[in-house]
Parts: structure tokens; C-alpha cells; sequence
């Protein structure tokens, strides 16, 4: 069987994990072309062009990376694209013609802030379009997709994991992921009552420099991944699984991650997150709830927290949530 894999592939990223996966699955060396050193190696100002509007350098260099690796006599069994947002019509045509099964596989919202119109255009050309997002199945199916499939997010077993035992957890709480205002203000509150937060994500910087004289924050960075990523939720007593507002998310990777990590997850509900969960391997709160007054009751209980974050760890291992279980199920549906 011949594989050709495309996407960013960094180190630590879930990409990253899917190739990887793939690889030991099929028990083949999968062909790759890793888009982020194209990514890294273009001028800011064209790529921020790119990712915004989809034109410029780096579609080019992109395309023209794609095509070269594509020679007349090289077909493929399948081909697995990554998050192929900057994939022009003509090269994702030649990529139809390269390969039996062309498939699709995002873990993000594709038709909110993370829309592609040369994505949207070419949603036909795939045999399988793959998705976490349960709420844009019908918007698949109207834009003409063939065939959609639906898959939870998931974790690694090797690196997302307990790195601490719950007696040498630093943190009282972390939060990972990008600045929105609500998320501010549960924030703030958490500050303000004096626990200590462990935060990283992108645009946070307004809110550390007004709690700077704060001794209560520990901000890790706009971005964080790999071990580091996963020793920092591992080290915190309670992990915030904030949903977006700025689409229906219903669940996100931080909903599997941070269990896994043997912390104990604090969420909104939803029908999703209540299918994953026994309703004692969590801690709910809604928008009317004081986190502050959820966070204090379990942290002065060690002993009912840690039974949570056991249940949470459980619930996770126990079901089919691993990368590798994840991609096993995915693989039975697209080579049926």
C-alpha cells in the first residue's frame, strides 16, 4: 500500500500524532510533505496574508511543493490531507488523479473563523471528509461533501499522561487556549480570589501586564506543546475546559487532554461531553455559577478531587479516545 500524507507536521502537534499513527497502523513508511517548514520559512507579512485571505507567496510555494512531489507514474492508495485550507483547485485536482481514496481530516471548526474558500470549493473532490466538529455535519453535506464522517478528538497515550502524582501537583488550575473576553472574566475572577493559574495561549498579554503584580499567575507563552504541554496540565489540581464562544463547540481537545493527564477537568455541559463522561468524573459548572465558589469547594476537599480526577483519568483509557484507537476506527471506515 502506497500513503501520502500532507499537513504541518511539527513536533507535538496532533498532526504530528496522525502521521505518526498512520505509520504504525498500516505498518508502512507513509509519504509525507510537512507544510511548516514552507510555513516557518515565509516572510511574516506573506504569511499572515496566507492564512488570512488564502493568496500570495505562500499559497504558491505551497502548491508548487505539493506538485512537485506528484509525477505521473507515482499513484497512491490514499491520500491523506491535513487541514487543506491552502490547497489551490488544480493541485487538489492532480491530487484526485493521484490516488484511489482522497481524504480529508480537520480537528477544527471549517466553516467559522478557520474557513477557506479554496477548501470549500474543492469539498467534492474528496472521497471522505473527516471532522470533530458534530455541529457542521449538515454544513458537509450541503457543501457537497461525499461522504462525512465524525470522530471525538483524542489524546496520546504516551504524552498525554500523569506525570505527577496528585500529592506533588504545583497549581491549584491552568487554563490553555487563546484570549476571549468571557474567558477573561472567569479568569480574573480565579485571580482576584487568590489561586494560583497556570496560563498559556495566544493574546493574554493585555491581561498579564494588568495582573502582573499578581504572584498568583505563572503565563507559560502563546504557545505550548509536547511534554511541556502536557506536564503543565498534569502539574495543576484542576484543569478549565473552557469552551469557545466564538462558534457551538461542544467539545475540544482540552476535554480529552486534560483527564487524561490524571487532572481533573472543570466544564460546561453538553450532550457530547456527557457522553464521554460518568457524571462523577468531572466537575460542571454553567454561566450563572462562581467558578471561584466550584474551585475552593473541591480544592478544601483533596480527597473528593482526586476521586475525580481518577474517575476522569478512567473514563478516558477506558474508552476509544486514544490516537491510536481513534485513527484504527477511522482507517476500518475509509478502507471498508
Amino acid at each position: 500500500m502506497k500513503v501520502l500524507y500532507i499537513g504541518q507536521c511539527e513536533l507535538g502537534s496532533t498532526s504530528r500524532m496522525r502521521f505518526e499513527k498512520l505509520n504504525e497502523l498500516l505498518n508502512i513508511d507513509v509519504n509525507l510533505i510537512d507544510l511548516t517548514p514552507i510555513i516557518l520559512n515565509t516572510p511574516k507579512v506573506f504569511r499572515t496574508i496566507g492564512w488570512r485571505f488564502k493568496v500570495g507567496p505562500l499559497i504558491s510555494l505551497i502548491n508548487t511543493r505539493i506538485l512537485d512531489e506528484l509525477h505521473d507514474e507515482l499513484y497512491f492508495d490514499i491520500i491523506w490531507i491535513d487541514k487543506g485550507v491552502f490547497i489551490s483547485p488544480f493541485t487538489l485536482q492532480r491530487l484526485r488523479e493521484s490516488t484511489i481514496k482522497l481524504i480529508h481530516f480537520t480537528p477544527d471548526p471549517a466553516f467559522y473563523y478557520h474557513k477557506s474558500r479554496l477548501f470549500e470549493n474543492g469539498i467534492s473532490k474528496y472521497d471522505y471528509c473527516i471532522t470533530t466538529k458534530s455541529f457542521e455535519l449538515e454544513v458537509y453535506k450541503i457543501r457537497g461533501a461525499r461522504e462525512v464522517i465524525y470522530c471525538t478528538q483524542g489524546y496520546d497515550k504516551i504524552l498525554h499522561r500523569p506525570h505527577h502524582s496528585f500529592e506533588d501537583k504545583k497549581y491549584d488550575i491552568c487554563f490553555i487556549g487563546h484570549f476571549e473576553k468571557k474567558r477573561e472574566q472567569y479568569l480574573q475572577e480565579l485571580l482576584d480570589t487568590g489561586f494560583t493559574l497556570a496560563l498559556a495561549g495566544i493574546k493574554w498579554g493585555r491581561f498579564c501586564k494588568k495582573n502582573k503584580s499578581k504572584t498568583n499567575l505563572f503565563y507559560f507563552g502563546s504557545h505550548i506543546s509536547g511534554s511541556d504541554y502536557s506536564k503543565l496540565i498534569s502539574s495543576s489540581r484542576i484543569g478549565l475546559g473552557l469552551l469557545s464562544k466564538w462558534i457551538p463547540e461542544k467539545h475540544t481537545t482540552r476535554t480529552i487532554e486534560i483527564p487524561a493527564c490524571g487532572t481533573a477537568l472543570l466544564s460546561e455541559r453538553t450532550e457530547e461531553i456527557g457522553s464521554i463522561f460518568r457524571e462523577k468524573s468531572l466537575i460542571y459548572f454553567d454561566n450563572k455559577d462562581k467558578l471561584s465558589t466550584i474551585v475552593s469547594y473541591y480544592l478544601s476537599r483533596p480527597h473528593l478531587l482526586r476521586l475525580v480526577s481518577l474517575n476522569g483519568n478512567d473514563d478516558i483509557k477506558s474508552g476509544r479516545f486514544s490516537y491510536d484507537q481513534i485513527m484504527e476506527d477511522l482507517l476500518n471506515q475509509v478502507l471498508k
